[in-house]
């Protein structure tokens, strides 16, 4: 070991991977101007001896959340602001993080949740509305309390300090009448975020990220602080954070942070009751991404089939013609966006890999047939943002005009930072063929009709109904969710709900089944029947 890396560790740094001997000066210099500048930075923020002595802290955030930039308003162009009203609390002695969430999900859908992470991974999912919660039986990854305690400065700027081997002085940059000093670090879960600094102020500016979003293709998502005000505590904390993705403000939100912590943010509210916690969660290790599991398809009818395990809440409807194969829309994984940065839900997985499943599924049950279409029934990102793997093939995609604009953006976006990278299409250039009122698709052995449901819709614009008259089948991919007895409805879904079902009664389809795409797939009579009892309820109630 030489000197100079013996003097490194004993005052407690690490140089990144290499000795200092070895390392070229250039990369020691950005090292060394990172560290300075992230330790300065977290001085001027009143560093972390407030919050220890205080036992944590409570950061609440109120604002609005605009759902057509997440991709999941009822426009695929208008913004549509919906109010949030998140808080995050930390408690410094048992590294628990509790985390309450009230939002729109997407129009008329409010869910009201809370999570609690403990020390060792597990996760505590409660749902305030529906009064259930749950443990989950893996940790999902490796920085799951850190993606919400970024969010206060002081722990992001720790945190870069933790990982101080990763620490680069990437440049300086101007921003308006303000000068920036941008380092960039790696998390433990392996994201890069980059860092602005005030060169005057040495306070947080904000913070970018990469991310590979389904539709979007490789986006920037950047957070934004101001309002800095100085506690009686010695902490300079800020008073609001914007978010943007891709240049357009997604979250606008006022910021109060408060020290001490309250023992309720850690467990479910009075009402609730949860099972004890597992002893143990699985290490991710062994978790096996959605994408690499293996499809079970199952048939529905003859030449119409599901697709049943794409992911958790993914049933998938395909339909088998004469000479080719229909499928009804091409699902990826899901950003919470609510987190620094984001978690994918399908985790380990590309945005195209769940796409790239359901095409696997389709050849497996149907291997003497091509897929000539793919029906998108609405804009949101999860259920059309694996597309690529069947625009690599060549399909027709048959769209409502906001699904319609949304793929050709798709299609525009073909760079990717997994590397999963666009395959040359079998047939050319991608066709989008778009849907209008209604059509049909016929041979002489199957139907489908894809019905365009009205303006104003609580869901989404141009959205696509699948229906199929010889089987008197229905599929609508996410208006009611079927559930067991003892917790329908959700009650986030019962607007989407009676929408459905005063459209159903009204549509004059002859009707024997109805899948959904979400939670048990198929819909019972005793379900639509609840939810016309609902609907005379409201209207009496109004």
């Amino acid at each position: 070991m030489g000197v100079a890396r013996g003097l490194f560790l004993a005052l407690g740094l690490c140089v990144p991977m290499m000795s200092v001997a070895e390392a070229p000066n250039g990369a020691l210099d950005a090292y060394h101007r990172a560290l300075d500048a992230v330790r300065q930075s977290l001085a001027a923020h009143g560093g972390l001896e407030p919050i220890e002595s205080a036992g944590g802290f409570r950061l609440c955030q109120e604002g609005t959340f605009d759902l057509a930039t997440r991709l999941q308003g009822r426009s695929a162009s208008h913004p549509e602001p919906t109010p949030i009203d998140e808080c995050i609390s930390y408690d410094a002695q048992t590294n628990r993080v509790g985390y309450d969430l009230n939002w729109f999900n997407y129009y008329s859908s409010n869910q009201d949740l809370r999570e609690i992470h403990d020390a060792d991974g597990r996760v505590l999912f409660v749902d305030k509305l529906n009064r259930n919660g749950g443990w989950l039986p893996i940790g999902i990854v490796a920085d799951n309390r850190e993606r919400f305690l970024r969010l206060l400065p002081n722990m992001l700027l720790a945190d870069a300090l933790e990982r101080r081997q990763t620490l680069r002085w990437t440049g300086r940059r101007r921003d308006e009448d303000r000068h920036l000093d941008v380092v960039s670090y790696t998390t433990s879960a392996g994201d890069t975020l980059s860092i602005a600094l005030d060169t005057k102020s040495r306070l947080l500016h904000s913070v970018t990220a990469l991310l590979e979003m389904p539709l979007l293709g490789d986006t920037e998502m950047r957070w934004r602080w101001s309002d800095f005000t100085r506690s009686k505590d010695g902490l300079t904390m800020p008073g609001r954070l914007v978010v943007e993705v891709g240049g357009t403000v997604m979250k606008d939100a006022r910021l109060e942070t408060t020290l001490g912590v309250a023992a309720g943010d850690f467990e479910a509210p009075e009402g609730v009751v949860v099972e004890a916690p597992p002893e143990a969660i699985a290490p991710l290790s062994e978790f096996v991404p959605y994408g690499k599991r293996p499809a079970n398809v199952e048939t529905l009818a003859p030449q119409v089939y599901m697709v049943t395990s794409l992911r958790p809440g993914f049933g998938l409807l395909f339909v088998e013609f004469e000479d080719f194969v229909l499928a009804v829309d091409a699902p990826t994984g899901w950003y919470e966006m609510n987190q620094l940065p984001p978690m994918n839900w399908s985790y380990g997985d590309t945005i195209a890999a769940l796409g790239r499943k359901y095409l696997r599924a389709i050849r497996q049950t149907v291997p003497d047939k091509p897929v000539r279409y793919v029906a998108l029934t609405h804009h949101h990102s999860d259920h059309i943002g694996g597309l690529r793997a069947f625009a690599e093939a060549g399909v027709t995609f048959l769209a409502g005009e906001n699904a319609a604009r949304m793929t050709r953006t798709a299609v525009e976006s073909r760079a990717t930072l997994s590397g999963d990278e666009w395959r040359d299409a079998e047939s050319g250039d991608v066709e989008i063929d778009v849907v209008s009122g209604e059509r049909v698709i016929a041979d002489a052995s199957m139907e489908v009709r894809l019905i365009e449901l009205p303006d104003g819709n609580p869901k989404a614009e141009n959205y696509l109904m699948v229906y199929l008259p010889k089987q008197k089948l229905l599929y609508a991919t996410a208006f009611i969710y079927p559930v067991p007895e003892s917790v329908f409805p959700p009650k986030e879904s019962i607007p989407l709900s009676i929408y459905f079902v005063d459209w159903l009664d009204r549509s004059g389809l002859e009707i024997e089944q109805i899948y959904n795409l979400h939670g048990m797939r198929r819909v019972e009579e005793w379900q639509l029947e609840k939810i016309r009892e609902l609907a005379i309820s409201d209207a009496a109630r109004r």
